[in-house]
């Protein structure tokens, strides 16, 4: 599930970075021959709006940051429908099941060479997750599959998805190390995880501040669709700016 990706203050930016790094490459045996711009999609384009992945909660902060993105994306034209992708809860303990006996293996032979925050959160994260068992982790590929097919379906008709990053607002720090609190924390990234499993290319966005904490969306789109999920966000930073404009003054630099 690693990438690379970029990070930038502005969609302009992160596309100009992308079409750089995109494209086959003999270094990179797993780089993917897909065109930075695909087929047109019928229009308009038709957007699943999720507010609450799996019905598991969503801070009313985060709804309204949602329905923001929607909103811009209504007002370019696309066609927003809230409407969920097929088991969002069962795409993310995929992730989880998937990369379990990775983790497991990284701290058998790493433990001694990591820092002292993470020694104490990886026995933390062992107890959220549980201990890696075989027969699972080979049904989680074969879940994958089924899940691939089922969001790809779902995806021939609605190629936009736009939900939440995390459902929650930020943790207080040290939530993570306790049990309870990584287990929450993981049920709010939910939708994060289910993309991540299926391997799906998303922009993640700011689109405002609520109740003083900033914003933000995913805009996600099928397989090697990059350009779908880039053209969203702009369409949708172009309506609700950016939080963090760059001061000419500073030579483009940040503060």
């Amino acid at each position: 599930m690693g990438v690379d990706g970029p990070l930038a203050r502005r969609v302009a930016d992160l596309r100009a970075a992308f079409e750089v790094m995109a494209g086959p490459s003999w270094r990179d045996p797993w780089t993917v021959p897909a065109p930075l711009r695909g087929p047109e999609p019928a229009r308009p384009i038709r957007v699943a709006l999720v507010i609450d992945p799996a019905g598991q909660g969503t801070a009313e902060q985060v709804q309204q940051g949602v329905r923001k993105a929607a909103s811009a994306l209504d007002d370019a034209g696309y066609a927003v429908d809230e409407l969920e992708p097929p088991s969002i809860a069962e795409a993310a303990k995929t992730a989880l099941d998937m990369l379990n006996p990775d983790w497991h293996l990284w701290w058998q032979f790493m433990s001694a060479s990591m820092a002292a925050d993470v020694r104490r959160f990886m026995p933390v994260l062992f107890e959220a997750v549980g201990e890696p068992d075989p027969m699972t982790t080979v049904q989680s590929f074969m879940t994958r599959q089924s899940l691939l097919r089922a969001w790809g379906q779902f995806q021939q008709t609605r190629p936009l998805i736009v939900a939440p990053v995390c459902t929650g607002i930020p943790f207080t720090v040290g939530t993570d190390l306790t049990p309870a609190g990584l287990a929450e924390t993981l049920r709010g990234l939910r939708m994060a995880l289910a993309v991540n499993a299926l391997g799906l290319p998303a922009v993640a966005l700011p689109v405002g501040i609520g109740g003083g904490l900033p914003q933000a969306v995913q805009a996600i789109g099928p397989r090697y669709r990059e350009d779908l999920c880039l053209d969203a966000a702009a369409a949708i930073e172009d309506r609700l700016g950016i939080l963090t404009p760059i001061d000419p003054q500073m030579g483009g630099m940040g503060r």
